[in-house]
């Protein structure tokens, strides 16, 4: 990916988790895929374009002997049109367009809109809750950080060079509904959690500083935090599919980000595993400009 956060796959075994019951207003049938190296982003959104292909967008599901063929096969595609790794990860300049590229290339319009961290537009909670409409999907990103309270405000930093991606399957103002790429084929990835609204605070790093009111930490469940840190939902990808006729928002900020706009923000860097973590190529690449690169290229 590219600088701005490092998204990488967790291989963790995650046996034990309960299978919770579908909810009536998630999106039931949501794909859990399994990850396979630095392919959490890839797979998280494999999970999304699959659920929409057997929702009104058949064209988006690939050929295939078996259905794992079929779905492995998806995972493929969209890691060919992000450029994606095995080894290294996606380029974060390359997940919006990269997404958008698999869609019209199956003959669908869509647009691809991130909000958090770096972007145009900041991310609230609220904006979730469009994934009730079953033209709209999410991917959330998320990243492990130390939290430091001091008498000035709360400190958040970096407690590990690289981030993760999952698929929501539901939001509500106190819970999230997930299916985390970072298991085993036989495991469940679905998860859980629950959303602490941050009031305040400020990402630091040096020479850079970011707020990140309005961000979530995300509580209840196993998502691969070191010791003495926490989970924070630093943005989120949001796809909305268009049927042949539908209009298409017209708003210019509803547009994925541009590679120029992304480029901007930081200088290009692979996604890597937490056991390997890359990080930025220069001094003046911050952290945060580091971070955001790769939320898109994964």
């Amino acid at each position: 990916m590219i600088p701005w956060w490092q998204y990488s796959l967790l291989s963790l075994g995650l046996a034990g988790l309960i299978a919770f019951p579908a909810r009536a207003d998630e999106k039931e049938g949501m794909p859990d895929l399994a990850q396979i190296e630095q392919t959490c982003l890839p797979t998280s959104t494999a999970n999304l374009i699959i659920w929409f292909g057997k929702h009104g967008y058949p064209k988006l599901l690939l050929s295939g002997a078996t259905s794992d063929d079929r779905d492995l096969h998806v995972v493929h595609g969209i890691m060919m049109d992000t450029n994606a790794r095995f080894d290294l990860g996606t380029r974060p300049d390359t997940i919006a367009t990269g997404i958008e590229k698999y869609i019209r290339e199956a003959g669908y319009d869509c647009d691809v809109e991130y909000r958090g961290l770096g972007g145009k537009k900041p991310f609230t909670q609220d904006w979730l809750k469009e994934n009730d409409d079953p033209n709209k999907g999410f991917i959330l990103l998320l990243a492990y950080m130390h939290v430091e309270y001091n008498p000035g405000g709360v400190i958040f930093s970096p407690a590990l060079n690289m981030g993760h991606a999952v698929t929501l399957v539901n939001a509500e103002p106190d819970m999230i509904l997930i299916h985390d790429p970072a298991h085993e084929n036989d495991e469940t990835g679905r998860k859980i959690i629950t959303p602490e609204p941050i009031p305040e605070g400020t990402l630091q790093e040096v020479g850079a500083s970011e707020p990140v009111a309005g961000l979530l930490l995300l509580k209840g469940s196993l998502l691969g935090a070191p010791p003495d840190s926490e989970v924070m939902l630093t943005g989120a990808v949001c796809v909305t599919m268009h049927q042949a006729g539908q209009p298409k928002d017209s708003s210019p900020d509803s547009s994925a980000p541009s590679n120029a706009t992304i480029a901007a923000a930081g200088t290009n860097t692979p996604v890597t595993s937490p056991s390997t973590p890359i990080a930025p190529n220069s001094a003046n690449t911050t952290w945060v400009a580091w971070l955001f690169e790769l939320i898109f290229g994964k």
